[in-house]
């Protein structure tokens, strides 16, 4: 009769025990996404200038690179019609 008590008794204290760490890792989490968040808000306005001249930087290429591919695409598709 003992030994089904000691069992539930140590189930008891396996559950109990495995969840004290959720509440530590929850703080965790929320000092990390304060962090960042105060990380980012301190760099956005050099991050906004150094996107934004990436962007003019690489405009040119991209826009050629997307108008060849369109090009591409369209002439696919007239080849295929006529083809018809």
């Amino acid at each position: 009769m003992k030994t089904p008590t000691i069992r539930i008794i140590l189930y008891l204290f396996i559950v109990v025990f495995s969840s004290c760490g959720e509440y530590e890792n929850l703080e965790i989490d929320k000092d990390a996404r304060r962090v960042a968040d105060s990380l980012f808000r301190a760099q956005k306005d050099s991050l906004v200038v150094r996107f934004d001249s990436l962007c003019v930087q690489s405009h040119d290429s991209l826009y050629q690179y997307y108008f060849d591919s369109l090009k591409l695409v369209k002439a696919e598709k007239i080849k295929h019609l006529l083809n018809r």
